[in-house]
């Protein structure tokens, strides 16, 4: 082993606690870009992987009821593979263990065989038998939330009757891997199931024997599906088709796919930042480090070392610390991604959600690692090499200081003079250690906010918008006397009607599918707010946006706006832009409801009804309205926020301990380097002052005021880019289902920097303990 090499060993053991900061800096790099790639790709290769495997399906398209005679007919439309016709109802299941009614949606399977598109994955029990008509199977999900077996009953209302089946199996499917029920944005797997029941009893219960109502398609290679919905919508315009959709308006593809935009962004632009974080402290502390090492590169150089040698030198020490770092990282990584993987479990019901790690990213990690630790180490290095042995032995030129400062400083005490300047006399140090301290706080910020974002969405989305207490799905449009005769239950305080209407946004060559709402104009149980929470009602003619939907199709106010509505008479219009709301869930379109009805050319007809109910009733109420055949699903307000605790709550909880421990990683290993590199810089000084008479307190103190200082200006430093980062990392968000708002709350503010400034406290407090054992004769003598 030659000189240099015990070298490395030596000075790895001699600065071995500046050694494991860095090593811990370079591990939560490495982690956050571990963790984050690793989380995206395991969902991206599961989604490829399910969707490949089962066929899943590129276009539908719903009908009233159409004969399969004319299937043939389609299936020869250019661009179409494979096309498959079933019976898709949505409907109420009778569960006495739920004390909500349970919303449901049943689909049929052939009689003979599996479905050719989107196959049904069997977790448990056995395929339907063709022979019999009282069997089905029901999705994983609920089978799992109320511990459902095979041999178990269940009652469905098909068609206004109830119609007892017997559970055989439980399946996932491509269609349903985020499954949640009308009016509920997230999966509640205890009050909304998926059934497949064989196709001749559906006919028989739907009387669509020889008939359908909805078909999937699978597209031929290098098929344009635009061309394809266009001849389909205009084969099934005769047979009530609201219109054919793309893969990217399925319900359950579209979310995943936002949490799939919204993961890719975070694992591109979290681990750029932290990495930025790192690569920065790691060029603060090692170059700090070898600027420290100056007479000993002197002296190596004064005994003949070339200069290539000593900078492989320091290469090797970087390397060491980055690899360890690196390991830790990559180790951690994994786990904090399998973690990810866990809580996504509850959305998304695949088959396997397998955690998947790429080959290429813990090389992608190391190597990053390594390029930060070496641009640290070469950039001082570079400026210290160039100095002649003689020059690089003898200890740095004390700061020079002009007239302004030496008189501003001339009236100070001592030791305030001292401490301004070390301070004053190295600004670019001084500037890059509050820098390093200043960017512990976002990574803490960035942890905790989420709390302060979901509250104020659960405020401003179901106390100031969403302001009822339960929505009720009707099964078809039905009269506002329904309305007037659910106000009349017991119970109910206040009840309001909505017309909600499929249709097709277009301006120019944008379009988005989404539904039209309309609004009472004295309505007090759904109320639009725009950004400053200001309520908006509907005008008697135009059209209220989410801002959302404006940008997506480049509109604001005052801008025309096509509405294709996918319903009845199909009728299309344009109309005005005349203001634009601001909410937390999706993107909406309104209308005032009388306008709607002049648009459909309907009287009085409704979709659902939003309901405040006396609290001392609501089982009673929900009771009473479930009992309708109409009826189809009663989304409870209260149900939704214990389902949004629980799913949402996990995944925020995971963020928060790891990007604040990550925060705290930081700010122990800028203050604790800091703090060790200046106590080894005026080591010298520190003992004089100790000779001349000083305490170890006041010795301490002189070394502390300026790590204190510059403390003191890091943190509101950092509280300001944390709100800076904050803002761009929901900016570069692409999700349709949530908008995330940039709430930070004063106590979260507080909260950062009270962890940021405990963790510089104990960091400083371990290097005062170095302090008071200072051996004076011992380092005196290093000057002589």
């Amino acid at each position: 082993m030659s000189v240099l090499d015990r070298k490395v060993l030596r000075d790895i053991w001699r600065f071995r606690g500046q050694v494991f900061t860095i090593v811990l800096l370079v591990g939560a790099g490495v982690t956050v870009l571990v963790g984050s790639v690793s989380t995206y790709a395991s969902l991206l290769t599961t989604q490829e992987t399910y969707y490949r495997e089962s066929r899943f399906a590129d276009l539908w398209a719903d009908v009233k009821r159409a004969p399969k005679a004319v299937l043939g007919k389609l299936s020869e439309i250019p661009g179409i593979s494979v096309i498959e016709a079933r019976i898709v109802k949505d409907l109420r299941v009778e569960w006495p263990q739920s004390e909500l009614s349970v919303a449901g949606r049943i689909v049929s399977i052939p009689h003979l065989g599996e479905p050719v598109i989107n196959k049904l994955a069997l977790k448990s029990g056995r395929w339907l038998d063709p022979l019999r008509l009282d069997e089905i199977l029901v999705n994983t999900a609920f089978a799992e939330a109320w511990s459902v077996r095979a041999g178990d009953p269940i009652d469905v209302i098909l068609n206004g009757r109830i119609q007892r089946f017997t559970i055989v199996g439980t399946a996932t499917s491509p269609e349903f891997v985020y499954a949640h029920r009308p009016g509920n944005p997230l999966p509640d797997d205890r009050t909304f199931v998926v059934l497949w029941a064989g196709e001749q009893a559906l006919a028989n219960a739907f009387d669509m024997v020889g008939a359908f109502n909805s078909i999937a398609v699978t597209l031929a290679p290098r098929a344009l599906a635009p061309a394809v919905i266009a001849d389909l919508d205009r084969a099934l315009e005769p047979y009530g088709a609201p219109g054919a959709f793309e893969r990217r308006d399925q319900p359950s593809h579209r979310f995943l796919s936002d949490e799939l935009a919204e993961q890719r962004t975070l694992a591109i632009t979290v681990p750029l930042v932290f990495f930025g974080i790192a690569a920065f402290l790691l060029n603060v502390v090692l170059g700090r480090l070898i600027e420290a090492q100056r007479e000993q590169i002197a002296a190596l150089k004064a005994l003949g070392y070339p200069s290539l040698p000593i900078a492989l030198h320091y290469a090797k020490f970087v390397t060491l610390v980055c690899a360890v770092g690196s390991l830790t990282g990559v180790l951690v990584g994994v786990r904090y991604g399998q973690g990810m993987m866990s809580n996504y479990r509850p959305f998304f019901r695949f088959p396997e959600l397998s955690y998947v790690l790429p080959g290429w990213l813990p090389v992608a990690a190391v190597l990053a690692s390594l390029a930060a630790g070496l641009a640290g180490v070469l950039t001082s290095l570079r400026r210290v090499l160039r100095l002649k042995p003689a020059v690089a032995m003898r200890p740095p030129a004390p700061p020079s200081f002009n007239r302004f400062w030496a008189s501003s400083l001339a009236e100070l005490k001592p030791a305030a003079k001292m401490v301004l300047r070390g301070m004053l006399g190295r600004p670019l140090r001084t500037g890059l250690t509050v820098v390093g301290l200043a960017c512990a706080v976002p990574m803490v910020v960035l942890g905790l906010f989420w709390w302060d974002a979901l509250a104020h969405m659960v405020t401003v989305q179901f106390d100031g918008i969403e302001r009822g207490d339960a929505t009720v799905t009707f099964s078809d449009p039905v009269s506002s006397r329904a309305v007037r005769e659910i106000g009349h239950i017991p119970g109910v305080l206040a009840v309001e009607g909505q017309r909600v209407l499929p249709v097709r946004l277009r301006a120019g060559y944008r379009t988005y599918r989404s539904s039209l709402t309309g609004l009472a104009t004295d309505g007090e149980l759904r109320v639009p707010r725009n950004e400053d929470l200001e309520a908006i009602r509907p005008p008697p003619e135009g059209l209220m946006i989410s801002r959302g939907l404006a940008d997506r199709l480049g509109v604001r106010v005052g801008s025309l706006l096509t509405i294709e509505v996918l319903e009845g008479e199909r009728p299309i219009r344009t109309v005005l832009v005349t203001a634009l709301v601001d909410e937390i869930l999706g993107f909406s379109a309104y209308m005032e409801l009388s306008a709607v009805s002049r648009l459909m050319r309907e009287q009085d007809l409704v979709s659902l009804a939003l309901v405040r109910v006396d609290p001392a009733h609501e089982r009673e109420v929900w009771s009473r309205i479930s009992e309708r055949p109409k009826v189809v699903a009663i989304s409870v307000k209260k149900t939704w926020l214990r389902v949004f605790e629980e799913k949402i709550a996990a995944m925020v909880l995971i963020s928060a301990v790891v990007l604040t421990t990550f925060g705290v990683i930081i700010a122990v290993g800028v203050v604790y380097n800091s703090a060790r590199i200046a106590l080894q810089e005026r080591a010298w000084e520190l003992a004089s002052l100790r000779i001349l008479g000083f305490s170890r307190a006041e010795a301490s103190r002189l070394l502390f005021a300026e790590l204190a200082i510059e403390m003191l200006i890091a943190i509101p430093l950092g509280l300001f880019l944390a709100q800076g980062i904050v803002e761009l990392l929901l900016q570069a968000r692409d999700n349709e289902t949530f908008t995330i708002p940039a709430v930070i709350s004063a106590a979260t503010f507080a909260s950062a920097s009270l962890i940021v400034s405990t963790a510089g406290l104990l960091s400083a407090w371990s290097v005062r303990r170095r302090i008071d054992r200072l051996d004076l004769v011992a380092v005196l003598k290093t000057r002589d």
